[in-house]
């Protein structure tokens, strides 16, 4: 799997399970103090992210990394 491909499947993936327990990005904000547009470019596979930032997220929405990064079916 390529880098793109890495950033695109965690961002869709935060976003499912994001929405899925009928959070926001402005949820999200809050609870992390991460930047509504650093959510976003997540989201949108559009933003590197640290193995530490990748975590918080994860742990968020209740799933682990490793599950972030699977093809949801």
């Amino acid at each position: 799997m390529d880098e793109q491909k890495i950033l695109e499947t965690f961002g869709f993936n935060f976003k499912v399970y994001r929405t899925k327990l009928k959070m926001s990005q402005d949820d999200v904000v809050e609870r992390t103090g991460f930047s509504k547009s650093y959510i976003s470019n997540i989201e949108n596979g559009k933003h590197r992210i640290s193995l530490v930032n990748a975590l918080i997220l994860s742990e968020l929405v209740g799933k682990s990394i490793e599950s972030m990064l699977k093809n949801i079916e």
